[in-house]
This record gives structure tokens, C-alpha cells and sequence, in this order.
């Protein structure tokens, strides 16, 4: 699902949260409040990674090896309809949905996710680029290289295979803030960009970047508040992991942060 929170909305609760709003940006400048909303989103996908879950449709390279540690916009078709200007930068593979045609849109057979030892054995010869088609049909996942994967048959040379997929990528950059008297996300400006996780995150985005300002040294900063913003994101991230996996990872320091002890 495509976020709709605008980033100027979101720093504004922040601001509000700072009493920084007379004017915004007075106390904390917004460059900085925009890096650590940034750092906010990395550090929960870190944490709960099917927060940067993406369904799209992927056209892959020639041959059997492929990776989506940089998947080029222009070879990206996101499945909420939006379209990338940045390369998408992935996290982990989680599996293939259908082919996709040679134009990206067209729906085909859903590929079988095998073991290489099982195609190695039948066919020691099926990286080969001879072997190419047009079509993916099987898989292969290895977990201990997570952005990567292999297509069998290898994808063919010359003629487009797109291949829609589900994965993990690190949220979209947001673009930086102004200098002071320029802030490109003031409450009343103009700006479009909305954060680049999925709205249901919006306040572990505002705790944790309250957080981070009141770590700041700063005569702004209150270290009572910084616990108390930081406290709140862990304990809401500690309770959707619970809630998906049943356990209690009892998170106790702020992800993102230079502190002994820090998860990583």
C-alpha cells in the first residue's frame, strides 16, 4: 500500500511535540528532523522487516543469476502503482508470484521454488546461457544471500523477462530538508513527499524522532523526554513482534543510536 501521510505533517507532530512550532524549525532544523524520520523508517524495517515489504514486478538480467541489491527504477513495476524515480534498493528475497511477459504486464505460470542441489543433479549444465528462455520456471533461494537469487531457466538475452515477486527493500530516501528560512517541509508549505513506509508506522516514526532530537546537545533537549519517546517506540515495536511471532524481544535501547548494548 502506497503511503498518503505527507512528510510536513509528520514533522509537524514532531514539532509540536518539541514546542517547536513558533516558528517550526526554530530550535531543531529541519534537516536534521528529516534525517533521523529517515533513520526512524530504516530502523523499523530492521526491526520488523515485512515493514518494507514490496510485491512488484522485477525485469531480470540475462542468465540464471539475479539480485535485487539495486534494482533500477526502469526495470521496476511496483505492484501499489506508484512509480520509482530512485533505484530500489532490496533487503531479502521472499518468493517469486508469476511471470510477467516480456512487457512487464502480462500474467504467466507461477514459478516452483526448488533446491539447487536438485537442479544441479538433474542438470549439471542449466546456468549455461544456451539454455535461456522467456520464461522463469523454478527458483532458487539461498537464505545465506539474501538479495540474491537464481532463475531456471537463465533469463534470455534479448528478449525482456519480467518476473513480479515479493521482497524486502529499505524504505525510499526522502529528500532533504532546507536551510533555515528554506525548509522544504514547513506545516503550511507545498511539498508532496509523503514518508515512505506504510502509514500505520506514523508514531513509532514521531517517537523515535522526538527521541533522537532530545538525545541532541542541545538546551532544548530534555533526557526525561528522550527515555520516555524512545520507551514508547520500543514498547510499540516490541508488541508487534510479539504480536507476529509470540515473543518478546524486550528491545531496552534505541535502534540507530551510538549506545552500548544497541540492536543491530
Amino acid at each position: 500500500m502506497a503511503s498518503t501521510i505527507l512528510v510536513r505533517h509528520a514533522l509537524w507532530r514532531v514539532s509540536v511535540l518539541l514546542s517547536d512550532t513558533s516558528p517550526q524549525y526554530a530550535r531543531w532544523p529541519e534537516v536534521e528532523l528529516v534525517q533521523w524520520l529517515q533513520d526512524a523508517q530504516n530502523a523499523i524495517v530492521k526491526l520488523l522487516p515485512l515493514a518494507g515489504s514490496r510485491l512488484d514486478t522485477i525485469k531480470l538480467v540475462p542468465g540464471a543469476l539475479q539480485s535485487i541489491a539495486s534494482i533500477p527504477a526502469a526495470s521496476c513495476k511496483p505492484g501499489d502503482g506508484t512509480t520509482p524515480s530512485v533505484p530500489i534498493l532490496g533487503r531479502q528475497f521472499l518468493r517469486p508470484i508469476c511471470n510477467m511477459g516480456s512487457d512487464g504486464l502480462t500474467p504467466g505460470i507461477v514459478p516452483r521454488v526448488v533446491e539447487r542441489d536438485m537442479l544441479d543433479s538433474q542438470d549439471p549444465t542449466w546456468q549455461l546461457a544456451a539454455n535461456a528462455s522467456k520464461t522463469v520456471r523454478e527458483v532458487v533461494i539461498d537464505q545465506q544471500n539474501p538479495r540474491y537469487f537464481m532463475v531456471s531457466p537463465p533469463a534470455h538475452a534479448t528478449t525482456d523477462v519480467w518476473l513480479r515477486m515479493s521482497y524486502v527493500a529499505n524504505p525510499l530516501a526522502i529528500p532533504a530538508g532546507g536551510v533555515p528560512a528554506s525548509e522544504v517541509y514547513a506545516y503550511a508549505g507545498s511539498s508532496t513527499q509523503t514518508i515512505t513506509i506504510d502509514d500505520e508506522y506514523i508514531d513509532d516514526i514521531v517517537d523515535y524522532v522526538a527521541a533522537r532530537a532530545h538525545l541532541k546537545d542541545s538546551k532544548y533537549a530534555d533526557q526525561a523526554l528522550h527515555q520516555l519517546h524512545a520507551g514508547r517506540f520500543l514498547s510499540s515495536i516490541s508488541g508487534r513482534v510479539a504480536a507476529l511471532s509470540g515473543t518478546n524481544p524486550n528491545f531496552t535501547v534505541l535502534p540507530g543510536v551510538s549506545m552500548p548494548g544497541a540492536p543491530v
